[in-house]
């Protein structure tokens, strides 16, 4: 079993958004009060395909076959998070299928490798309370916790 990461293209958007609107169905299932399913296949492809285009798409493959992907963004500065030289990394996912064999930590490898390439000093990321996990996988790549968000209902 070879897992490789590489670059995605706009011609993987439509796989990208198939895992990508997953993702979001997990975290809706996960927590309705705090996340909603907004993703479409259609919207997602577009979404993810011209981001693709910039360069901040990643894709890890398990023998030739998209095996899952990595959504980030360098800022030199991020006022809303007070932090400065980071590359935050929005989604990360990998298919069930695909877990526990190397797709996950190559891609946040190779996450770590681009955030040096741009000039970052750290990769920020939110993990979702009820994703143990994702939490796991993070921690064990030497990730930690820095912040707790959280959230009040209002209506």
């Amino acid at each position: 079993m070879a897992v490789t990461v590489r670059h995605a293209t706009r011609a993987d958007a439509e796989a990208i958004a198939g895992f990508a609107v997953a993702l979001f169905e997990l975290h809706a299932r996960w927590d309705p009060r705090r996340f909603t399913q907004i993703a479409t296949l259609e919207g997602a492809t577009r979404f993810y395909g011209d981001r693709a285009e910039a360069g901040s798409v990643l894709i890890s493959e398990v023998d030739g076959e998209i095996a899952g992907f990595a959504y980030f963004e360098y800022a030199a500065t991020l006022y809303a998070e007070l932090a400065t030289r980071a590359l935050w990394l929005h989604d990360i996912y990998v298919a069930e299928k695909y877990r526990g064999r190397g797709a996950g930590k190559e891609l946040l490898t190779e996450v770590a490798e681009e955030a040096r390439r741009l000039g970052a000093e750290k990769v920020l990321l939110t993990v979702a309370v009820r994703n143990d996990e994702g939490r796991r996988v993070f921690e064990r790549m030497g990730f930690e916790t820095t912040m707790h968000e959280m959230m009040l209902v209002v209506d």
